[in-house]
């Protein structure tokens, strides 16, 4: 039996040994456990028995367990079971236009309450689509909200409403359901979709955003080939009751903007297929974590709330950062790439350092440059050396995305401001001041002086398809983070937790890191802990424990990290 299994078994071992044994297993046990726990113990008392991963397990265990306040569930009737090897779209029975709207008033379950550090009771998720920021007042916070309602298809806006696509290639969407489930899928507006929902369906639905695709085969530009990521942990999300879905996107490149479009189109076609999700929540990984950020921002009224996996927060800062990136590669090396394809590209690389399966080569200039980006990324912390191993390749690859700017403008001169084209993300680094350890022996104010910059038409820096960060996230999110992530890199974690502590919105965001190199490497245990405690969030109100990054980065993550590193000096003694 997988490890993630036996986490839901152990939260019925802790219904039982919490003393509410007695009502597992009969008829009503759902609702009989739910009002013992709010009859027999308060929130406190709970957290304080049974800890917050208990807690958690529980709450992943009881999702779905009011039944007295949620409509009668049924069955999706998607297009193939696991029995039926043939495809048949015929065998979906449709709700009429007016079932749809009707079920569509239903809003989502209001969240529970919170109790705060300092004891004071308030709404853990009060800001989900209320346009007031958490600096309201107390008495303003104790006033239970309604939650956003989302809007009908017909007038949801588009980020993205002018996608062209061009020679795009989609993978076949077919797919084999899992025993006890039944799939759906096709393609909207050319983005495939996939969806699969379990026979005994309990409402709510997961939706999965994809990570970014990269270059195509020639390493001269995006991928044209449409293809799927699978949700992780699929079996345990069906085996749970949840149903969930994804899509392609209609095109490749940093699109968040046209994910978070297609995943909603994809939503609407689960309500058509069978009811609107009671529930609904966006995960992702990498650009898709971003997604899920930026639908949490524009579209609260669509999730109860959002789960990030290594996020590329703050969605556009990450095109800023490879952007300088590449333009403090070319102070150091003094010139630009002469080939704009991959091999190119890494053969400029090649006057800072090489890159190979047992580590990273530098020259002088490479340790120069290293320093630089470990201050420009955070500072000193676990994790970054190998990080900037695994990195190096593809930071440096994709500048095949960018020199062609650069080189269009001639042989740019110190400190040169390079118009970043129409048909790449708008990054700007005009504003950044560079800077790094002393030891390092550069000359920072020389530096900032004559390095290349970045700049972009300021109403694209505004437009909210590219994911421009407003300060406001209007649902809750949780994000994972690796220390040692040189793709995504833990700073833009840190600017974007900054920005929503100035703007009031920082109740809504918790960021849990967990001290590794590389992108997105979270063991199964540390990426199940983090659903079940959005799921905990949700249902009884706490929100989860998280890290400030606002300090010093090398000693976070020890809570959420498991297994440690064995040369990890923070490692726990067994």
């Amino acid at each position: 039996m997988a490890w993630y299994s036996w986490m839901f078994i152990f939260a019925n071992r802790m219904i039982s040994a919490l003393g509410w044994s007695d009502t597992v297993g009969t008829e009503h046990s759902c609702g009989q456990v739910v009002g013992q726990l709010r009859v027999t113990l308060s929130r406190r008392q709970f957290v304080k028995r049974s800890g917050w991963l208990a807690g958690g397990a529980v709450a992943a265990a009881l999702v779905g367990c009011t039944e007295d306040k949620r409509p009668d569930r049924q069955q999706v009737q998607p297009t193939q079971t696991a029995e039926q090897q043939v495809p048949n779209a015929q065998s979906v029975q449709p709700q009429t236009q007016q079932q749809v709207a009707t079920q569509r008033q239903r809003p989502d379950p209001e969240p529970a309450e919170q109790v705060e550090q300092g004891g004071e009771t308030n709404s853990a998720l009060q800001q989900a689509g209320v346009e007031q920021p958490a600096s309201q007042t107390q008495q303003q916070r104790r006033a239970r909200p309604q939650p956003a309602r989302p809007e009908s298809p017909a007038e949801r806006r588009l980020l993205v409403p002018d996608v062209v696509q061009d020679g795009h290639e989609l993978q076949d969407p077919a797919f084999e359901p899992i025993s006890g489930a039944r799939v759906e899928y096709g393609d909207i507006d050319g983005a495939g979709y996939r969806i699969e929902m379990p026979e005994q369906w309990n409402g709510d639905l997961v939706l999965w955003a994809h990570g970014f695709r990269g270059l195509d085969e020639e390493g001269t530009g995006f991928s044209r080939r449409l293809t799927f990521d699978d949700i992780p942990a699929r079996d345990v999300i069906i085996g749970q009751g949840y149903g969930w879905a994804t899509s392609t996107y209609r095109v490749n490149g940093y699109v968040p903007g046209v994910g978070v479009d297609d995943l909603l189109r994809v939503k609407d076609r689960v309500a058509e297929l069978a009811r609107p999700p009671l529930r609904t929540y966006i995960a992702g990984g990498s650009m898709g974590g971003a997604t899920a950020q930026l639908m949490a921002q524009e579209f609260p009224g669509e999730i109860a709330a959002a789960l990030a996996f290594c996020p590329a927060m703050g969605n556009v800062w990450v095109v800023d950062y490879i952007a300088a990136w590449q333009a403090l590669a070319h102070w150091l090396i003094g010139e630009p790439p002469s080939r704009l394809d991959v091999d190119g590209m890494l053969e400029w690389a090649e006057a800072l350092g090489t890159s190979h399966g047992s580590g990273l080569s530098l020259t002088p200039l490479g340790e120069q440059f290293a320093a630089l980006i470990k201050t420009f990324t955070g500072g000193e912390r676990w994790g970054f050396d190998e990080g900037l191993r695994q990195q190096w390749d593809i930071a440096f690859s994709l500048g095949v995305t960018i020199w062609p700017d650069v080189v269009a403008s001639g042989s740019p001169a110190p400190g040169e401001v390079i118009p970043v084209s129409r048909e790449l993300p708008p990054a700007d680094t005009r504003e950044h001041i560079y800077s790094a350890d002393p030891v390092a022996g550069i000359d920072v104010q020389r530096l900032n002086e004559e390095v290349i910059r970045f700049g972009s038409d300021p109403d694209r820096r505004h437009d909210p398809g590219v994911g421009i960060p407003t300060g406001e996230l209007r649902a809750p999110m949780l994000a994972l983070k690796t220390t040692g992530d040189l793709f995504t890199p833990i700073h833009l974690d840190r600017d974007y937790q900054r920005m929503l502590q100035e703007s009031g919105w920082e109740r809504n965001l918790v960021v849990q890191t967990v001290r590794r190199a590389g992108h997105c490497t979270f063991s199964e245990r540390e990426a199940l802990a983090g659903f079940t405690a959005i799921v905990s969030w949700l249902s009884f109100g706490f929100a989860p424990a998280g890290d400030d990054l606002q300090g010093d980065l090398s000693l976070v993550g020890t809570r959420f990290t498991d297994p440690f590193d064995e040369d990890d000096p923070l490692r726990p003694e067994s």
